[in-house]
């Protein structure tokens, strides 16, 4: 398995992916943040479906919905995560597990994820961050570290008014990354496309 991991500030909407992953909480966050901005690009189809109670952040909800060439991104991958007062490292962990698992059963071997992060919740950021990196490269390697043709290209976007430095937790993620130097790379992009 060969990893391509890219780190960024773009939004989720401007990557060129197979599919984005799109976390949510079930309270009155559900359409703020950078969500807002999805259904500004989805023309209201996430609030349509919230309003229906189709997609409610409940935890391990999995919503696929095709972007009809709305985002860049052919697909989005909608995860709840439940309540943000029970937010914490096992929910992503267990969330990151379903997640590598839908994409493996769909053979999405390209999409973009931001780390969901919300004003009050305990856990550290960039922790979880890294926790999100080392789950969904795990979850990968298990399944296919020695099929040479799977390629596994994940584009993280991290918060820019969160956490600025790329270049730090490029420097970190190369000090977990469990595979041989030959098998993966790291690339940055500093640049934000205008809304």
């Amino acid at each position: 398995m060969k990893l391509d991991l890219r780190l960024t500030h773009r939004f989720l909407d401007q990557l060129w992916c197979q599919a984005v992953v799109a976390f949510l909480f079930n309270d009155a966050s559900l359409l703020t943040g950078y969500l807002s901005r999805l259904d500004e690009k989805l023309t209201g189809t996430l609030t349509q479906l919230v309003d229906t109670n189709f997609l409610t952040g409940k935890r391990d909800e999995l919503i696929l919905i095709a972007s009809q060439e709305r985002i860049k991104a052919e697909k989005l991958l909608f995860v709840g995560l439940g309540s943000p007062k029970n937010y914490s490292f096992d929910v992503l962990s267990s969330a990151i597990k379903k997640i590598s698992s839908t994409l493996e059963r769909l053979a999405l071997y390209e999409f973009g994820i931001m780390v969901p992060w919300i004003k009050g919740i305990k856990a550290d950021y960039i922790e979880l961050t890294k926790l999100t990196i080392r789950n969904l490269v795990d979850c990968y390697g298990i399944h296919k570290r020695d099929e040479v043709n799977v390629s596994l290209k994940v584009i993280f976007t991290i918060d820019k008014k969160i956490f600025p430095d790329l270049q730090s937790l490029e420097q970190e993620v190369r000090t977990f990354l469990d595979l041989p130097a030959s098998d993966y790379s790291i690339a940055i992009d500093n640049s934000i496309e205008a809304k």
